[in-house]
């Protein structure tokens, strides 16, 4: 199983680019192959526009994965404007695909902000998402290290559960 992690945090402090990097090291222990994709190393272009190479480079390793991790800040209670960006550009090939959601936010009422992620890959690539949804606010961390057990403990069950589902949906 070949799975893609994709940061779409431009933040250097990026809570949900933690949260990933977690995520990477458990499912590697789970020989799971993985790899984290920092959309913040690329130059980011407009849909209407030409496709940096980096760009590029980030669709042909969507286009061989099979399947995704996608991680997301909340901005105005929806998803940043760097993964709409990346979402028009980079997401071929990816019909049916399973999909799994890291979303990092300021406060704890913005737990709703993914769902037009989810709308976006089910209705218009009939994606499929894992139910459970990573989730953490500035609380659940300190010095960019998770320290609130809740949430290591819900990353756990992220991974397994993408990890048993992810490899049934391959096979």
């Amino acid at each position: 199983m070949k799975t893609l992690i994709i940061s779409s945090s431009l933040s250097k402090n990026s809570k949900s680019l933690v949260m990933c990097m977690k995520v990477k090291s458990i499912l590697t222990k789970m020989k799971i192959n993985v790899e984290i994709f920092d959309v913040k190393k690329i130059t980011l272009n407009p849909y209407h526009t030409n496709k940096s190479s980096g760009m590029e480079d980030l669709a042909n390793k969507i286009s061989e994965a099979d399947n995704y991790i996608i991680a997301m800040g909340v901005h105005n209670y929806t998803i940043n404007d760097s993964l709409k960006i990346v979402l028009d550009n980079c997401f071929h090939n990816v019909d049916g695909k399973f999909f799994g959601i890291i979303c990092a936010a300021g406060g704890e009422k913005s737990y709703l902000s993914t769902i037009h992620l989810s709308q976006i890959c089910m209705n218009q690539w009939k994606m499929i998402q894992l139910p459970r949804v990573l989730y953490a606010t500035h609380n659940d961390f300190k010095n960019n290290e998770i320290i609130s057990k809740n949430i290591i403990d819900w990353i756990d069950k992220f991974c397994e559960e993408f990890c048993l589902i992810g490899k049934k949906l391959i096979s």
